[in-house]
């Protein structure tokens, strides 16, 4: 075989290998009312994969809006009788951090529905990143299955397509419309650092509960700020839980305080949900350094006085939960603060015990 005929042979092997595979964009598919990213709180725009409305860049502090644009918590359900999954997509920043992985900061993750059964799929980080899923065992519902993609935690997704063999059923799930839980916190709401999106603590809240929950974790900048709470206002929620304590260690004691009544007072201006107060769950040397000691113990501190104000002033609906009952220990941290996948498994139990009783 010549130089021609070899070039033209692998040309047209790379042809019919694209030509076996149906790709699928869930921004291409919706039309304007309806929309295919789960848990996204605003869909107002259209074709972005952002936590905050584009009204709301210049409405927020810059890095606020700058991590909004990361799709911590956004997800995507399809349902297909394919056995062979594909998906590939472009991020905006890098692919991973020292303290956590590319699968965690750029990764996705995929659940079948049915079982909750994890898909584990072999994947490449490039120009385009690309996660090959084989899932052959099933389960009593049928062929067709229903699916659950969530996207990265620490990055922007520019363009993502979902691909399965030429020939197989595939139809996009849209957005469930009902009450979420939204969650407005810290680096550790986002979702640092876990593994993998699927085990970001407030993706496995949700997966529990069978409820959407709408991610305003933003790294390093959860500090119940005004102009976040008004955003937040527009949301009509199942409970609000405000988890920024986090971000807060360079505050006094009083200060904290008078931050916790105002933002729960501007979220009970305009809804009579519950609201869940959480603690700082500490550090990992915590026990080992006073100064880490003592710059959790005050906004604790700060916060329970603020949350027993708040009830002596009859606010209801009024929930909290503590240190305590987060209950991590040394090793479930990746450093001093950031939670491992054991340490977000330990407040997703926590939480998702507090929620139980509080939404009917």
């Amino acid at each position: 075989m010549n130089r021609y005929m070899l070039l033209m042979f692998l040309l047209f092997v790379a042809m019919e290998s694209t030509a076996q595979w149906v790709w699928h964009d869930p921004q291409n598919n919706a039309n304007s009312s309806t929309s295919f990213i789960q848990n996204q709180g605003w869909n107002e725009d259209g074709g972005n994969y952002r936590r905050l409305p584009l009204r709301a860049k210049d409405k927020v502090r810059d890095k606020v809006w700058n991590l909004a644009c990361e799709s911590a918590g956004l997800a995507i359900r399809f349902t297909t009788d394919a056995k062979d999954i594909k998906v590939k997509y472009k991020v905006t920043g890098g692919y991973s951090m020292p303290h956590m992985p590319a699968t965690g900061v750029s990764g996705v993750d995929l659940y079948r529905n049915a079982d909750q059964g994890f898909c584990f799929g072999d994947y490449s980080f490039g120009d385009t990143i690309r996660y090959n899923y084989h899932i052959d065992r099933v389960v009593d519902a049928g062929e067709v299955q229903e699916y659950t993609l969530y996207l990265p935690l620490y990055n922007g997704v520019e363009h993502l397509e979902i691909g399965v063999p030429d020939g197989n059923v595939f139809s996009f799930v849209p957005a469930v419309n009902k009450k979420s839980i939204v969650l407005y916190g810290t680096s550790i709401a986002q979702g640092a650092c876990a593994s993998r999106p699927g085990m970001a603590w407030g993706n496995v809240v949700s997966r529990a509960l069978g409820r959407p929950l709408i991610n305003l974790g933003f790294s390093g900048n959860g500090r119940l700020e005004k102009e976040v709470i008004d955003f937040i206002n527009e949301q009509d929620a199942d409970v609000y839980v405000l988890d920024c304590m986090a971000n807060l260690t360079d505050r006094g004691e009083a200060e904290i305080k008078e931050m916790v009544k105002q933002a729960v007072l501007q979220i009970r201006e305009k809804h009579d949900a519950p609201i869940l107060l959480v603690e700082h769950a500490g550090y990992s040397n915590g026990t080992t350094n006073q100064k880490q000691y003592d710059a959790y113990s005050h906004v604790n501190l700060g916060q329970s006085e603020a949350y027993k104000e708040l009830k002596r002033e009859g606010v209801k609906k009024l929930f909290y939960l503590s240190r305590q009952e987060l209950n991590y220990n040394p090793d479930s941290w990746v450093d001093y603060v950031h939670p491992s996948d054991w340490g977000m498994v330990r407040q997703a139990a926590a939480v998702e015990k507090k929620l139980k009783k509080i939404i009917k």
